[in-house]
């Protein structure tokens, strides 16, 4: 299974196979990545267990949490563009929330 990891992930990786290999003891582990030994001990049981998938953050390849039906996004955006042509970001979330009655963030007007 192919994983994909971050440069700190890869990092911690590294740190915790020179553990297994015995190169290093977890106190030396801990000062080099910052964390404290027990979290060390928690990483290194986990990377035990399901191996260097388990280090990769959970999250990733998941939808937000935050994230609005598509519906909704294509609605705002063909009101955008056919009503509010020309309209700033500010301007046409005003005129969503207002006259379309959306409930929405500048920011989620402004990311279509």
């Amino acid at each position: 299974m192919l994983v994909s990891m971050s440069d700190k992930e890869l990092k911690r990786l590294s740190v915790l196979q020179e553990i297994c290999d015995q190169r290093i003891t977890q106190s030396q582990a801990a000062q080099l990545l910052h964390i404290s030994e027990r979290q060390i001990r928690r990483l290194l049981q986990k990377y035990k267990a399901q191996g260097p998938a388990a280090l990769a953050h959970a999250g990733r390849g998941q939808t937000s949490n935050c994230k609005l039906p598509e519906e909704l996004r294509l609605k705002c955006l063909n009101i955008v563009s056919d009503q509010l042509h020309g309209f700033g970001p500010t301007l046409a979330h005003e005129k969503l929330t207002t006259v379309h009655g959306f409930d929405l963030s500048v920011e989620t007007c402004v990311a279509g």
